[in-house]
């Protein structure tokens, strides 16, 4: 089971948009918990200028590739055995 879930299209549209819901949402709400509202200067200063875009870029797509991936296969798993 695990591998024909993996294989199929639908598997990896639901992983790509549910990891990109993760991205924003999570990024929206950390941004707001760590800077008490919208500090646009304050995070371009923090994270573009000191050089560490790259690990917040990279943080915020493996994380909402392995939420969508767990996510993904946990509702397609769920969807084939409702249908047995």
């Amino acid at each position: 089971m695990f591998k024909s879930i993996v294989s199929s299209k639908r598997y990896w549209v639901s992983v790509l948009l549910l990891g990109l819901v993760f991205i924003v949402l999570f990024s929206v709400i950390e941004h707001l918990m760590q800077y008490g509202g919208l500090a646009l200067d304050t995070f371009i200063d923090e994270k573009i200028n000191n050089g560490l875009w790259i690990r917040y870029l990279l943080s915020r797509i493996v994380g909402g590739l392995l939420y969508g991936m767990i996510l993904g296969y946990y509702f397609e798993l769920r969807k084939r055995k409702s249908n047995q």
